[in-house]
């Protein structure tokens, strides 16, 4: 039963979290979410609401990025490959059923990944899709027209399944609202209003005992320093900020407060490749070259994250794949080659300091950052500092998380602050990120790859390495698209950041630690979100 409650501000203003006042009745969670809620759980959609992917739409397999685990079976219990890649089999789990009570089989799973074939919009990872086949009621085959050995997160980590009952119904997949979920995983919707809404859990859920803690209320802030505040006052329950002086302000101050640090994604600038002065390389390569990452580092992330490699890898995790030529290499800050660049690609300094270009445009850039994102916006104002002295005026604009959201992905931007994550292996964030399938022409979507970046070189390197199991093919093919990407710079990486995760012991135990990463603990971090919240427990 859906319904508005409003609930999310007052909430945090009187202190009414799970442990405080309420007893072990509902745990808040904040995501990051500023200004007002919008009523979207489209699993398909990458601006509905965090939950709907992972908490109460699910994947056939579950792929722990924070540790090298073996895939988890969820959904489906285990999997075969055939035909050298092209297909792959999936034996599904039995007794699951949906929210309303209708039985999960094979032809759901059948009808949503023939949904992703057919419509194109949704299948976000250009997944090769030729045939699927539900071979019986508990058996799913999907056929590929290449090799999709890589691929498996996309697959069975990263595709929710939906009810064949409910969907088939639906006339825009790509832009159903679906205020109304019915899903089969471990909660479903109570209320939502556009300050917060309420999960409860799911009592018919298939795995016996979970979840445990009764409901979850996901809240909208002003941004970063009111989610602080309410960290702070003990207000919220799960969150992942970046909270200055953690050790002191927030972990040191209750026995229940606690983190969890996980090397998870690197922070960039998104820039425009294809409108406007970043799409030129140049001036990519003097932006990358002029700032001080050190800076940042210490004045905004507590010295915790790191100068990042031009391979744009998670390092060490991933320092094996890195191409020879890059190793042992962090982006550093070289103003004096900066403005080299930009004068043998032709731009002026003009009077006021700020270069020109050669077709007589002004090297002034706006930068859209999310409101209420503090790290983003100090990190901005560092940045600025430092590059109007080589000669580029950077203009940081926020703007609300929707609205950087539905930009982002449309292209309506010069540079985006925004982090890159990756998957259970490199080769998920270069496909994402830099695959030319994974764009579109400015002013539709482009999901993941918002700097419209397109390059033969990196799209066939992307091609091999998914198509066989040969680690010394995958290398080669790896190095080749280093050398690109480091070259031309379609994301310019400002750090390799842990992600620093706050949770409270106070009412709810079970949480990922640095003893035992089960999931990533990030709050909105899809789909471990769901991982976490269905393993929590009610603390005696």
């Amino acid at each position: 039963m859906l319904g508005g409650v409003g609930a999310g501000a007052a909430l945090v203003a009187t202190g009414c979290s799970a442990a405080a006042g309420r007893g072990a009745s509902e745990l808040i969670v904040y995501t990051g979410a500023t200004g007002q809620l919008t009523n979207n759980f489209n699993p398909f959609t990458p601006t509905s609401n965090p939950p709907a992917r992972g908490i109460i739409y699910e994947p056939l397999m579950f792929f722990n990025q924070a540790r090298d685990d073996e895939p988890t079976p969820q959904l489906a219990e285990s999997y075969e490959w055939s035909e050298e890649g092209r297909r792959i089999t999936f034996r599904l789990r039995k007794g699951v059923t949906w929210s309303d009570g209708t039985p999960f089989d094979s032809a759901d799973v059948a009808f949503t990944f023939e949904l992703i074939r057919r419509e194109e919009s949704l299948n976000t990872y250009a997944l090769p899709i030729t045939d699927v086949r539900a071979v019986d009621q508990h058996t799913v085959s999907l056929g590929f027209s290449r090799p999709v050995y890589a691929e498996l997160w996309y697959v069975a980590g990263y595709t929710f399944m939906v009810p064949e009952h409910l969907w088939s119904k639906v006339a825009d997949p790509a832009t159903h609202p679906n205020t109304d979920p019915v899903g089969t995983g471990a909660f479903e919707l109570e209320s939502f209003s556009p300050q917060d809404y309420v999960l409860t859990r799911n009592r018919s859920y298939w795995q016996e005992g979970k979840p445990e803690i009764p409901a979850m209320r996901y809240i909208s802030l002003s941004g970063n320093q009111a989610a602080t505040k309410a960290l702070l006052a003990g207000k919220l329950d799960w969150t992942t900020l970046v909270v200055p002086r953690i050790d002191r302000t927030y972990a040191s101050r209750r026995e229940t407060n606690n983190y969890v640090a996980t090397p998870l994604y690197l922070t960039v600038l998104i820039a425009n490749t294809v409108r406007g002065l970043t799409s030129d390389v140049a001036v990519r390569k003097a932006l990358s070259l002029g700032f001080d990452r050190e800076q940042i580092n210490q004045l905004v992330y507590n010295g915790k994250s790191e100068a990042p490699s031009p391979a744009m890898l998670l390092l060490p995790r991933d320092e094996r794949y890195v191409a020879p030529e890059l190793r042992g290499k962090r982006m550093r800050m070289d103003q004096r080659r900066a403005r080299r660049i930009l004068e043998q690609a032709g731009y002026q300094r003009g009077e006021d300091g700020i270069f020109v270009s050669p077709d007589g445009e002004r090297l002034s850039l706006a930068l859209k950052i999310t409101s209420g994102y503090t790290d983003y916006i100090s990190a901005a104002n560092v940045m600025r500092q430092q590059l109007e002295k080589i000669g580029i005026e950077l203009v940081p604009r926020e703007v609300s998380y929707a609205a950087f959201t539905a930009d982002r992905n449309n292209g309506e931007f010069q540079l985006a602050i925004d982090n890159l994550y990756g998957g259970p292996g490199p080769y998920y964030l270069y496909n994402d990120f830099y695959n030319s399938a994974n764009t579109a022409p400015i002013g539709e979507q482009a999901n993941p790859n918002y700097a419209r970046f397109r390059d033969g070189t990196v799209d066939a390197a992307l091609e091999a390495i998914g198509s066989t199991r040969d680690e010394e093919v995958r290398q080669r093919a790896y190095a080749r698209l280093q050398r690109v990407i480091a070259e031309q710079l379609p994301y310019v990486p400002i750090l390799q950041r842990n992600a620093v995760t706050q949770y409270r012991t106070e009412a709810f135990t079970g949480w990922p630690s640095e003893d035992d990463q089960y999931a990533v603990a990030a709050a909105q971090f899809a789909p471990d979100l769901g991982i976490v919240a269905k393993n929590l427990k009610v603390k005696k």
